[in-house]
C-alpha cells in the first residue's frame, strides 16, 4: 500500500517583539519637563502687560512723527525694557519730533530713537513756561502749534469780573504733565487727567513778564483761541 504524502505547514516568519526603549522615554519627559520648567520662569521673569508706544510704519532717517505714526500696544516685557521705552500715554512726547535713525514698523519707541532738540527762538521772543491745572486748561485738550488766550485771576477774588487778559494771543510751543519725568511709566487716563499740566509759550518780552510774574501770585489759566482757519463755522 503506497504511503499518502502529508502536506507540510507553512514556515511561519519568526517576529522579534519589539520593545520601547527606556532611555527614549526618559529623554523626552525630561524635554517636556524642561519646556514646562521654561513657562513657569518666564512668566515669572516677565510682568503683566504694559502699556507703550510702537511704530505704525516705517519712519526713515529725519522723519518727523506724526500723531498716525505711534499708536499705544500692551506687551509683556520685563521692567528694564519697558523703562527704556515710552508709555502708552506719551504720545505728545514724540508727536513733531524728526527720528535720527530708522524705525521700522511695530518697533517700540525710545528716546535714543530721536534727534537731539535744539531749541530756536526768535529775536525778542522768550519762550516761557508755566504749570496749569488740566481743568483751567480747556480740559488738558491744549498740544503744541495751537494758540491761547492767557488769563490771571486773583487767589482772592473779591468780585466775579476780577479775572484780566494777560496775554491776548499766544502760541504754545510745547505741553507736558508733572508725571512724564519718567519715560517708561505707564499711568491711567483718570490718574494723567489729574497731575498738574506744564506749557511753554512763545510771547515778547513785556507778555513773558506778566505771565511769569502772574504765576506767582495768581491763577493762570489759558483757553484755546479760535484762529482764522480754526474759527471758521462747520
Amino acid at each position: 500500500m503506497a504511503a499518502r504524502a502529508v502536506p507540510l505547514s507553512p514556515v511561519r516568519a519568526f517576529r522579534p517583539t519589539r520593545r520601547v526603549n527606556g532611555r527614549l522615554v526618559v529623554a523626552a519627559g525630561l524635554a517636556v519637563l524642561s519646556v514646562l520648567a521654561l513657562l513657569v520662569g518666564l512668566s515669572l521673569v516677565v510682568p503683566e502687560t504694559q502699556s507703550v508706544l510702537q511704530a505704525t510704519r516705517d519712519l526713515p532717517a529725519g522723519a518727523v512723527v506724526q500723531a498716525g505714526d505711534v499708536t499705544p500696544v500692551h506687551v509683556r516685557l520685563p521692567d528694564s525694557m519697558v523703562q527704556a521705552a515710552y508709555a502708552g500715554t506719551a504720545a505728545e512726547q514724540v508727536i513733531g519730533r524728526r527720528v535720527a535713525a530708522p524705525v521700522a514698523a511695530g518697533e517700540m519707541l525710545t528716546p535714543t530713537q530721536f534727534a537731539a532738540r535744539h531749541v530756536t527762538v526768535a529775536p525778542g521772543r522768550v519762550q516761557t513756561t508755566i504749570s496749569v491745572e488740566p481743568y483751567t486748561a480747556s480740559g488738558g485738550a491744549i498740544g503744541p502749534g495751537d494758540t491761547v488766550v492767557v488769563y490771571a485771576s486773583p487767589r482772592q477774588a473779591a468780585s466775579m469780573d476780577a479775572a484780566i487778559t494777560l496775554v491776548d494771543q499766544a502760541t504754545v510751543v510745547a505741553v507736558g504733565r508733572a508725571d512724564q519725568g519718567s519715560v517708561g511709566t505707564a499711568s491711567s487716563s483718570a490718574g494723567a487727567a489729574s497731575k498738574p499740566l506744564w506749557l511753554t509759550l512763545d510771547l515778547d518780552r513785556d507778555q513773558a513778564a506778566r505771565v511769569q510774574g502772574a504765576s506767582r501770585s495768581a491763577y493762570v489759566d489759558v483757553a484755546l483761541l479760535a484762529t482764522a482757519e480754526t474759527g471758521k463755522a462747520p
